[in-house]
C-alpha cells in the first residue's frame, strides 16, 4: 500500500495512533491553537474497493488539507476555521464533515471547546456509509470558539482543533 508508507513514517511516534505530519498549533482566530497543514502533505487513501462508496475519491481541495493517521483522515480547512452554516445544528451552527475510516468499524465524534465552558452537543454520524471508507458527518457547535473534535473508529482516535467561527 504506497500511500501507507508516509502516513506510519510520519506517525510512528504513538504506535499509529498519532496525527500524521501534524503542523504546529498556532493561533487561527483569537487565541485558539488550529491544527494547520502537516509539511508534507498526507498522500490521499485509496478508494475503498467495497461498500456504498467503493469507487469515491478522498482528496484536498485548494483552501483545505488531509490531516489523520493510519486509522482516520479528515478533512480540514487551511485558515483552521470551520464556518458553520446550519442553524439547526446549533446556536453557532454545524458543518459538514468528510472523514476516511482506514481502520473498520463505527465512527464516533466528540467535541469539547478549549477557551470557555460549553455543553457539547452531539454529533450526527448517518449508517450506511459500510465499514470503511467515506463517512459523512454532521459536527455541531453551541456557541463559536475554540474547539477540540475527537473522532474514534475501531480503538483508534483522531483528534485536531479548530476555531468555530460566529455566525
Amino acid at each position: 500500500m504506497r500511500w501507507l508508507l508516509p502516513l506510519l513514517v510520519l506517525g510512528a511516534a504513538a504506535c499509529g495512533s498519532a496525527p500524521v505530519g501534524a503542523g504546529s498549533p498556532t493561533p487561527s482566530v483569537g487565541q485558539c491553537p488550529a491544527t494547520t497543514p502537516p509539511p508534507v502533505a498526507i498522500t490521499p487513501p485509496p478508494t475503498a474497493g467495497t461498500g456504498p462508496n467503493a469507487t469515491l475519491t478522498f482528496r484536498a481541495s485548494p483552501g483545505s488539507f488531509l490531516y489523520g493517521n493510519d486509522a482516520l483522515i479528515v478533512l480540514l480547512p487551511n485558515d483552521g476555521t470551520f464556518h458553520p452554516s446550519d442553524s439547526a445544528r446549533g446556536l453557532a451552527g454545524g458543518v459538514k464533515l468528510g472523514w476516511w475510516r482506514i481502520a473498520p468499524g463505527d465512527l464516533t465524534i466528540t467535541t469539547r471547546r478549549l477557551d470557555a465552558p460549553s455543553t457539547p452537543l452531539p454529533a450526527h454520524v448517518p449508517s450506511g456509509y459500510g465499514d470503511v471508507g467515506f463517512q459523512a458527518t454532521g459536527v455541531n457547535f453551541p456557541a463559536a470558539g475554540c474547539w477540540e473534535v475527537v473522532g474514534v473508529v475501531g480503538g483508534h482516535t483522531l483528534t485536531f482543533v479548530v476555531a468555530v467561527a460566529p455566525q
